[in-house]
Formats: C-alpha cells, structure tokens, sequence
C-alpha cells in the first residue's frame, strides 16, 4: 500500500495504490465550518447533486449510466464533526484492470466531475420536479427523529448539556430550516460549496495515480483558493453541575442516557486511551462492565450503548430500560465510572481490551472505507494511522486510563419516560 499526495491550487489529492480490492472507492470531500445556518441546505445539496445532473436530468437516466459503469455506485452525504461541517461525495467503481473499455476510468471521473461541476441547473434554479422529491425525503427524516427514542434521547440530551453550541445541533435541523431552502437559496449553497470549503480528494485502487490526478485536475482546476484554519474540537464551557431532565414520550419502554464532559484530554489519550477505556466500560466483550452491571447481574435494560462525541468532548452512555429500573440503573453506571477512575478494573481486563482494539484494527484494513476515514483524521487532526495506532495501544497502561477516567464529568442525566411509566 503506497501513499501519493498531490498538491494542487486549490485542493489536494491524496491516492492509495494498492491492488487489494477489485473495485476504487473515490471520495471529493468539502470542508467549512459548521454553521447552523447551512448545514439543512448542505444537506438537501448533498442528496441533489448525487440524485440527478445537467447531462442525466431524469433519475432514470442518472441510474442507468451509472449501471453502464459497471454498476458503479455515487451518493453524497453530510456529518458534523465538531466544529466542521463535511460534504461528502463517494464514488465506488470497479478496477479497471477488470474492464475492457480503454476510456472506463476516463468516463467515470467525466461522470463524478460532470455531476459536481454540472448539477441540473437550468436558468439558475436547480430543477423543480427532483428538488421536491429530495425535500420531501429529507422532511420525513427529519419527522422520523422523533419516533426512534433512542436517537432523539441523544439529540435531546446534547441539546440540554449544550444548548447554545454548535455540539447540540443538528446536520438535518429542522422542519423550518427545510422549508426556508428555496430553488434559488439552493443554488447559492452550491456556489458557496464551490468557493468558500475546503476540498481534499481521497482515492485508494489499483491505479495509476500520477495519470488519475492529472484527469482530475482537467476537471477541477478553477476552484477558489482557501487559506483560513478550521478548529475541529469545539470548545464547550465546563460543566458544573449536574441537570436532571425527564420528558414524556409516548414509547413502548423508557430511554435514559448519561451525559459525561471530557474535560481537558490530552492529545495521546483522545487518540489511544479513550479506545482501551471505552473498551473495558462497555465495549465488544460481555464482560465489560456496563454490560455485566446492567444486564449479567441485574436484567435491567434491553440495550445499552457508549457514543462518544470526540470533538465534542462528550460521553453519551445510553440505556434502553423499563421506567422502574431507572433509579437502579443510575446507580451502576456511577459505579462503573468510578471504578474506572479509581482502577478498580485488572491488568487482565486492560490486555484484553488492547487485544480486541488491535484486532478490530487489523480487520478495518480490509474496508475500504475505514482505510480512507483514517486518512481522513490522519491530515485533519494529526490521527494515527493504522501501524501507528497499534504501537500506541500496545503502550497504554492501568494508570494511563486510570488518568483518563478522572477526566470525565457528569453534566446531564436525561430520561424518556415510556407512555405507562408513572412516578420519577
């Protein structure tokens, strides 16, 4: 696997060479700062720009040229990762070293370029007919936040914990966020993709990358020059106290999450440490301790789950439980961090924990996917790549997540009670 950067005016390509894979997986990443205000728009852009094109107006046309690639596939999409805002069109096709056609690899960067460059735009408006349908998409993703407790438990809880940042929101953002886009706002949100984001190009493949980074700067040339730093960390105020939020919902069974603060990590422990202690806490394993206190030992929750907002300096633990169990299953949570923070956990546990981040991080290297992210974090935030990563897990020690524990923080304990559950 060999790495290639190529660096250009106004955006870069970074290629990996390698014949691994029978197919490319071709990622144009576009990078601002995450701003409430577009990121509904960026969003509806995203679906538009990957859904119909100047040159294939009709779904079905758009479909079918894709299949005459060789069922190639392109979608875009876009996530808030801290204080940035990515927009982010995938491209996977097949190698083609598999193909007959002389021009296959010519014709598959004419259509990501012609697609980018080229949206169905006419008389400066994005065309009518596919801009409804992709509101009308976006519209019921956004209504159907609210019927699955537990991603709107989440969204409530970094809404209470950090009401007025840029964590608490929302890629999709709201009903009336939707409605304002207009065809012609819609066309302003891709001029300003165009000349006010970042843009890094990712590609790995068995290709020749000297040769694809000159058909891609034939296409891409005349992009604006960015200059500006982003921050991607946000830096939320410190968490004091403790809320305690409990909301109606009219589910099946309650929802309760934990919301911890990061407070003041250092740089090792966010890329390395934080892995082998969520791993102990409740990670792969049944014998992590959330998953023994909660359900070994006590039966109390149907699901419980670690999301951990890296960027945002946030822990959500998060629990699927009858309302009744609520009070009992506080209580082993707070059990299980301090235990973490006191080192009440073996040198055996923490081996074991390293054992199954190394071995996830040997079976990543065979996605395409993951191989590109880590690249991805590698150039934005100076992440360790993939052989880096695994000589600093080997090195974590006890006392190492011992430190890190102490540096979580309790801000918020959120519960959504089910539609029969009376009382607290």
């Amino acid at each position: 696997m060999v790495l290639k950067k190529y660096e250009f005016d106004s955006f870069r390509v970074f290629a990996i060479e390698t014949d691994q894979f029978k197919n490319c997986h071709m990622e144009v990443l576009f990078r601002s700062d995450a701003n409430q205000d577009d990121m509904t728009a960026k969003s509806f852009l995203a679906e538009m720009i990957s859904y119909t094109s100047l040159k294939y107006p009709t779904r079905k046309e758009f479909v079918t040229r894709l299949e005459e690639l060789y069922n190639a596939y392109f979608y875009g999409v876009t996530s808030k990762v801290g204080n940035s805002l990515f927009t982010n069109f995938v491209f996977d096709f097949l190698d083609p070293y598999y193909v007959k056609e002389k021009d296959y690899l010519k014709e598959c960067m004419d259509f990501v370029f012609d697609s980018l460059l080229h949206p169905n735009i006419r008389k400066g408006e994005f065309d009518y007919k596919t801009f409804q349908i992709i509101k009308s998409r976006l519209r019921s993703e956004i209504e159907s936040l609210k019927e699955n407790p537990t991603n709107y438990s989440l969204r409530k809880s970094l809404a209470h914990m950090y009401p007025d940042s840029i964590s608490s929101k929302s890629v999709l953002g709201s009903i009336e966020a939707l409605e304002s886009i207009t065809l012609d706002s819609l066309v302003e949100t891709y001029q300003d993709l165009f000349q006010k984001n970042y843009c890094d190009i990712y590609i790995i493949g068995n290709l020749d990358m000297d040769v694809l980074s000159k058909m891609i700067l034939k296409h891409f040339k005349n992009r604006s020059i960015k200059t500006h730093d982003q921050e991607v960390f946000v830096k939320n105020k410190k968490i004091k106290n403790v809320q305690k939020v409990i909301e109606a919902g009219n589910f099946v069974q309650s929802n309760l999450v934990l919301g911890y603060q990061m407070q003041n990590l250092t740089k090792f422990e966010y890329d390395v440490v934080l892995g082998v202690f969520g791993e102990i806490l409740c990670g792969s394993s049944l014998n992590s301790k959330l998953y023994q206190y909660l359900r070994n030992e006590n039966s109390l929750c149907y699901r419980v789950q670690t999301i951990y907002q890296k960027f945002d300096g946030t822990l959500l633990i998060s629990v699927g439980l009858d309302g009744e169990n609520k009070k009992l299953a506080i209580k082993l949570i707070q059990k299980a961090m301090k235990e973490m923070a006191s080192g009440k956990f073996t040198e055996e546990e923490v081996e074991m924990a390293k054992k199954q981040l190394l071995f996830a991080l040997t079976m990543s290297m065979d996605n395409q996917n993951s191989i590109i992210n880590s690249y991805v974090f590698h150039h934005l935030i100076d992440a360790p790549l993939h052989e880096e990563r695994k000589k600093l897990i080997s090195k974590v020690t006890k006392m190492d997540i011992i430190r890190c524990a102490q540096k979580f923080k309790l801000g918020l304990i959120y519960e959504l009670k089910e539609a029969c559950h009376e009382g607290d």
